[in-house]
This record gives structure tokens, sequence and C-alpha cells, in this order.
């Protein structure tokens, strides 16, 4: 198989060329993107994914389809997130969907996986009835000869992360910080890790510059309020995928007269439902949907962020924005406790609301809005990242790839 002698970037979801450009823009001449353009049996969310991918990368990005490289060329240096996967029915596979439909199922059908599942940490139930007759693969070893996991987020179950199948498949782990840096080495131990930050959100513009260009482009901002962010992510509980927006709208729109509200949706509800956007607007949010949204900028620019659960917990965090937490249903924040995501030990710093004390919710965003208590916030950050100089800077990570690809 032909190497190819350049960094290759596998693109799996729109949002991704903000997560990596940060490492990209110093070395474009040495970068190609692939773009998965995969078809999903079990994603409907990723409809058109590729076409909006490919319409975000603009002239000076060099990219190929990940069908058309796959088992044909291998790049030298391959960076992923590991969210691209390949849906094929094997022997393997297939053995497998048998031992759920029949087994799997009588197992979960008579009570025994709750009995499995306290004694080994596993349910033994192979999905059961919703198990399908394909596998998911991993490729990056196909197409990449060094294969570096570039981390998307710090939303991440202390009970199940790393992927055990990644202990063969990445040669380096980059981390956002000393968090995932030991969760990793603890289940590889020999696991060569490197601690990023969140480079994003590394060289933002001055909060002044940063709500200058937002309210620019978002329309309908009046600039004598306080702007709340809502930050909503997508939810996938009992099979079925949700949002916050609706269980919470009815409360937070009660906020409305006296402050900005920016709602961004999480890019795979817009897809699914594309209805929302109208539905938010003609409530009076301002819906931000651009699909190349500098998010740095749009944490700066705002007072305080509104988030649920997932990675804009931690981007908030990072970012030091006042933040208030809002919760879902007590069985899905019972699931997330026991499988210990790091965006719920935020909880324990900020305040969070179920959503029977609404009321409560209405008065701590008006009495935060006017904290201006700059100690807590910075505190937060450093006990989930650390202090700045405890991670290495991406532009001289990224000029070291480059050396490596002249070395030879």
């Amino acid at each position: 198989m032909k190497i190819i002698n350049k960094i290759a970037i596998l693109i799996s979801w729109p949002r991704e060329i903000d997560m990596f450009s940060s490492f990209t823009e110093n070395i474009l001449d040495d970068v190609v993107f692939i773009v998965d353009d995969f078809f999903y049996y079990t994603q409907d969310e990723k409809h058109e994914n590729a076409k909006n991918i490919v319409e975000l990368l603009n002239d000076e990005m060099d990219y190929v389809l990940l069908s058309k490289v796959l088992g044909k060329l291998k790049y030298k240096i391959l960076l992923s997130t590991a969210q691209t996967l390949q849906e094929k029915v094997t022997y393997g596979s297939y053995l497998k969907y048998i031992y759920a439909i029949y087994i799997g199922s009588f197992i979960y059908d008579s009570g025994l996986s709750e009995f499995f599942m306290k004694k080994t940490g596993h349910s033994l139930t192979g999905g059961g009835k919703d198990a399908r007759k394909f596998g998911r693969y991993h490729i990056e070893k196909v197409i990449g000869k060094k294969v570096i996991k570039y981390p998307k987020g710090l939303d991440i179950s202390k009970t199940n992360y790393p992927d055990k199948k990644w202990k063969n498949i990445f040669d380096v782990y980059f981390c956002h910080s000393k968090i995932d840096h030991g969760l990793i080495t603890n289940k590889f131990s020999d696991a060569k890790c490197i601690n990023i930050g969140y480079p994003r959100y590394d060289r933002i513009l001055p909060i002044k510059c940063a709500k200058k260009n937002i309210f620019s482009e978002i329309h309908g901002i009046n600039i004598l309020k306080p702007t709340l962010l809502w930050m909503s992510t997508l939810i996938r509980f009992k099979g079925e995928l949700t949002d916050n927006i609706g269980v919470w709208a009815p409360t937070i729109i009660k906020l409305l007269d006296e402050f900005n509200i920016i709602i961004r949706p999480h890019p795979k509800v817009v897809v699914i439902d594309p209805e929302i956007v109208n539905n938010l607007t003609e409530l009076g949010f301002l819906v931000d949907v651009k699909k190349n949204r500098n998010l740095g900028e749009l944490y700066q620019s705002v007072d305080l962020v509104l988030a649920d659960y997932g990675g804009s917990v931690l981007s908030s965090v990072y970012m030091k924005k006042k933040l208030i937490l809002l919760n879902m249903s007590s069985e899905y924040t019972h699931m997330r406790k026991k499988r210990m995501y790091i965006d719920d030990d935020v909880r324990r710093y900020v305040r969070s609301f179920n959503i029977d004390n609404r009321l409560a919710l209405v008065e701590q965003v008006k009495n935060d809005i006017k904290d201006n208590n700059k100690l807590k916030i910075e505190r937060l950050k450093k006990i989930f990242f650390g202090d700045e100089c405890d991670h290495e800077n991406i532009k001289q990570l990224s000029y070291g790839l480059v050396k490596e690809l002249a070395a030879d």
C-alpha cells in the first residue's frame, strides 16, 4: 500500500474542523483532511454529514473522501477523534448477533442481566433484541502509519474511558488534562500521553472584541442587556435521542425580558429535528446554528452559560464562564452517576437545578450575573485542567510532527 508523506486528519463531524483549527493553522501545506463519507445504519444524525464537512473546508484545505482512500492509501501520520466507525457484517459480528437475539434476550427477560451487571460489570445481553448483524470497526490503522488520538472533550465516563479497543489502534494520545491522561495510563500502562489543554480556546479575542463579532452576526441582541448562552446537548437514553430544550424552555423563556438568550442546539439535534430552529426563534430565543462557529469566541462573548451535560460543561469551565446546570430526569441522572461522567463532577462546585425548582433557577441566574467573584471561577478551572503550564503548546507539537515527515 502506498504511504503518503503527509499529516492526515480524519474528520467525522463538521464541528471537528474547529477542534483541529489551532493544530492545523500554521501547517496546512503538510495536512490533508480525510472526510468520513461512510453510510451509517445507526446514526440518522449523520445524514449529509460529509456534504456539510466539505462545504466548511475552504479552498486552502486539501481533502479526500474516506471511501476513496480506504484500502488504497496510508498516511505517515494520522490524527483522529475516534468517531469514525465502519459498519459491516462479518462472521464474528453475525455470531454475536445470534447470541444477543437468543441468549442475550433470555438473560434480559429473566432479569439475570442485573445479576451479571453487579457481579461482572457487564449485562452479558449483547444488546438483546436491539442487536444488529453488523459490527462497528475502527479504520485508523488501515489509513495511518502513526496514529494519534485527538481529544474531543472532557465529557467522558470514568468507568468506560478509554475504549479498550483503542489499545492497538493509537500510538499517542493527546489529552485535555491530567484527568483523561490518568484514565488512559491506568488502562493502558504503556500509553504515551501528551496534555494539550483545549487549544481551540487558547487564542481567543478579548471579551470586548468577541462581543462585537458575535453581536454583529447574531441579529436581535440588545446591547443594554446581559447575554446568556444556552448550550443543550444531545442525550441518548434507552435507545432514543432527545435533548433538554423542551423540558426547560417554558422556564428559560421567563428570563427573556431581562436577558438576551442565545441558544445553540446540538448540531445533531438540528439534523434530526430541523423545525426546532423556527420553533425556538418564534419563542424569542436567538438561535445560533452557524456550522463553522468559533465556539471559543461565542463563549467569550456571553455573561453566563446555561448547560446540562457533555462538552459544553467543561468548555465553560475552561473558558472561566459563570455556569448554571440544568438537570434531566432523576432516572437519567442516576444512570450518569453510575457511569461517573467527568462533567457530572462539575455539579459539586456549581449550582444545578431540577425542573421542579424552576423558580429558584430564575433567581439564581439573576444573582450570578451580579456576582463578580472571579477567584471561584479560576479555582474551578484549576481543579479540572491544572495550571496553564501543565500542557504542551499545540503549535510546537504540530511543527514537531512536520519535522517527522521531513526526517524520511
